[in-house]
């Protein structure tokens, strides 16, 4: 491996931390025309490739068509040539076409005149990891959106049937009153049934007992009627209740679809 550079002194031996580096870490050396002159086996298998295949390629070979194509790609190499490092996780290409990601850090290497004349990048592969996060990733949105469905039909379902009871409430409602107005003109029809009783004497007994009769199930309908109306206004205020309830569940499960989602783009950009 052609590295050659000032460096400073310290403790341990120069030719042993290169060991030890190339024995752990992908790693491979381009000349300044972006050839491969030198490259270890963790990072020829990294990308599918022998050692003796990958001497004869060149850079952008290993990279994504739209990252060649585009002013980073130039920008790299220009900066790699001036003496500017450069480190990100990066995607790369392998033989079979498959993306793979790398943890890299380009090195530019200075001869004794202090002319960049290659360029050393280290890697570290860690495209399982990259996988398994953004399956992640992919399962939460997943249970989001699955989540804020179901609750969704559920709401409508829920309103749909809060509606319908309000409905029915309100027919009730109308059948009372209904009764109440039945009610109110069979009293007046007692009552006069009992003023022509009384006219009439003796001969209008039976009159004033029916009257009575008729208005005491009169009373009867009217202690009747006041209970469903209570019972029907203390529906209503359940129904209320429950339907405000509902609403703001709602609005509560979107508000947290919304910060679900905003995390999750969140933490994609931080993968990225």
């Amino acid at each position: 491996m052609n590295i050659s550079s000032s460096v400073s002194t310290q403790v341990l031996d120069q030719k042993m931390i290169l060991v030890g580096l190339e024995s752990n870490l992908a790693m491979i050396e381009f000349n300044l025309d972006t050839e491969v002159i030198w490259v270890n086996n963790h990072f020829a298998q990294a990308l599918g490739y022998t050692i003796s295949e990958m001497k004869s390629m060149v850079h952008e070979q290993f990279c994504p068509s739209n990252f060649i194509n585009s002013k980073e790609y130039n920008q790299l190499w220009d900066n790699l040539k001036k003496g500017i490092k450069f480190q990100k996780k990066i995607q790369r290409v392998d033989k079979k076409g498959n993306l793979v990601w790398f943890e890299a850090t380009y090195i530019p290497i200075k001869n004794e005149k202090g002319v960049v004349d290659a360029v050393l990048k280290i890697a570290t592969d860690i495209t399982k990891r990259e996988n398994q996060t953004r399956e992640v990733i992919s399962h939460l949105k997943n249970l989001s959106i699955d989540l804020g469905g179901k609750v969704d039909v559920n709401s409508q379902e829920n309103m749909k049937a809060l509606q319908s009871l309000k409905e029915q409430i309100n027919l009730v409602s109308e059948i009372a009153q209904m009764i109440k107005d039945i009610s109110a003109q069979t009293n007046i029809l007692s009552l006069n049934a009992a003023i022509e009783a009384a006219r009439v004497g003796e001969h209008g007994r039976g009159f004033a007992v029916v009257a009575e009769e008729v208005r005491r199930l009169a009373s009867n309908v009217d202690g009747a009627i006041k209970k469903i109306n209570l019972n029907v206004e203390s529906i209503t205020n359940g129904v209320t209740i429950v339907s405000n309830v509902t609403g703001k569940l709602q609005r509560e499960v979107i508000d947290n679809q919304i910060e679900i989602s905003k995390t999750m783009e969140h933490f994609e950009n931080v993968v990225e």
